[in-house]
């Protein structure tokens, strides 16, 4: 991970955790990491263990995967159409087409944003 995006990792967290409150206290840790690395979003299917009543006022929204990758699929297609042609090229066993990958993250729950990138690829 710190090869490809430098920073990457969030070091000082854990000072922050004991201020956050959810649902799930296993949960914590990932607000306080969104919160010391300066975070706009979490990204997860798990809405509903990231209340908007506690990640509002901290500045940090709850975004789903279909949502986020549409929304990257719309602000940069042309990047986000070569990165599924490269991962899907660089598939082995079973080595996969794009519309092999494509059809496989919609199973995997971004069914919104595999439609759309089928459409364009």
């Amino acid at each position: 991970m710190g090869d490809a995006f430098e920073d990457a990792c969030v070091e000082g967290w854990e000072t922050l955790e004991h201020t956050v409150t959810l649902p799930d206290a296993d949960d914590r840790h990932v607000v306080a990491t969104a919160m010391g690395g300066r975070a706009d979003a979490i990204v997860t299917a798990n809405l509903g263990d990231y209340p908007m009543d506690v990640l509002g006022p901290l500045g940090i929204a709850v975004v789903h995967p279909d949502d986020f990758l549409l929304d990257q699929l719309d602000l940069a297609p042309r990047i986000v159409l070569d990165v599924l042609r490269e991962q899907a090229a660089h598939t082995r066993q079973p080595a996969l087409t794009p519309i092999d990958l494509i059809a496989r993250l919609a199973r995997c729950g971004v069914p919104g944003f595999a439609d759309e990138a089928g459409r364009l690829i």
